[in-house]
């Protein structure tokens, strides 16, 4: 039995996913919180090589999934790889097609829109799922989790805090909190928040959390149908992945107001890391089947079957409903 790995290096977090390399099975999953901005690499080297030793994961079995320049993401196919001691380092966008057009989310999806939504901005990207190629790629600060974390945290501070509890220990410790509640809200009506607050821990409430939220989130939904009208091609879905993804207010509104298909897929947040782990399985295969004296480079990516011609979705006019 032979396990390969994915890691995922984000802002805030570092993931990885460990599968076996014949039946795709997941066989370890972990997370590892970031706090220092400048410190999420070494985070996700440390979670690599640990998660390597307990499975037992040779180094050339391991893609580590990495946030690229948007703007160059047309120069290649977000599939391509590149070696670098030893394991392979691929574009987190390449990992997210992988997982989605590998668990079928894409199927008949000549075109699709990748809004990434994580902890310091909002990326999108349009690209052709079965080839890799990027149309249009591009990056805004306008929305993530780190912006709503310090709304939320402003709002509660305002509302049950005293200027007096509030040193840069306790507002750095609300945040975390408040991150935490963000993540809780996702499943439940109302999280508790811990912070400087007169009477302790307050109750936070998804309408309130909806509520503080409304603007920005109406912000980000006009962004990202601008970048749909403005995209090269027209846009047959748009795929929703990373943390702040699994806000249900971000989800209904653009399920209401975008004219095409919107995929929400089941944990958005590791949705990079799984994406990476099969990479990796499609290296294996790729050396398997490489006649002798081939390079890495040489090799068609394992299964990249065409989908043009296929039935699921179908070209939608490239704006907002009104």
């Amino acid at each position: 039995m032979r396990t390969v790995l994915g890691v995922s290096v984000g802002s805030a977090t570092a993931r990885g996913v460990a599968v076996d390399a014949v039946d795709e099975s997941v066989r370890s999953a972990h997370i590892v919180h970031s706090f220092d901005p400048d410190d999420h690499l070494q985070v996700a080297l440390d979670l690599l090589e640990s998660m390597s030793r307990d499975q037992m994961v040779e180094r050339t079995d391991i893609v580590l999934a990495v946030p690229d320049d948007p703007g160059a993401r047309a120069r290649t196919s977000a599939y391509s790889t590149y070696e670098a001691d030893r394991l392979l380092v691929a574009s987190e966008l390449g990992a997210q097609l992988r997982y989605l057009r590998g668990t079928g989310q894409l199927e008949g999806a000549r075109t699709v829109a990748i809004c990434d939504v994580g902890a310091s901005g909002t990326t999108m990207s349009v690209a052709d799922p079965a080839t890799g190629t990027v149309f249009t790629s591009v990056r805004t600060t306008l929305f993530g989790g780190n912006s709503c974390d310090e709304q939320i945290s402003r709002y509660l501070l305002s509302t049950y805090g005293a200027d007096e509890l509030a040193s840069e220990h306790a507002r750095a410790q609300l945040m975390v909190s408040t991150r935490t509640a963000r993540e809780q809200l996702s499943r439940l009506r109302v999280a508790e928040v811990a912070g400087p607050f007169i009477g302790g821990p307050v109750r936070l409430w998804r309408n309130t959390f909806d509520d503080v939220l409304e603007r920005s989130i109406g912000s980000l939904e006009d962004w990202v149908a601008s970048v749909i009208v403005d995209a090269p091609c027209a846009v047959n879905a748009l795929v929703m992945v990373g943390g702040c993804a699994n806000i249900p207010s971000l989800r209904r509104l653009f399920r209401r107001d975008l004219m095409l298909p919107v995929v929400a897929p089941a944990n958005p947040e590791s949705l990079t890391a799984h994406g990476a782990a099969l990479m990796a399985v499609d290296a294996v295969a790729s050396r398997r089947h490489r006649p002798r004296g081939a390079t890495i480079a040489d090799a068609v990516p394992y299964r990249q079957a065409t989908m043009v011609g296929m039935v699921g979705y179908h070209d939608a006019p490239r704006h907002r409903s009104a």
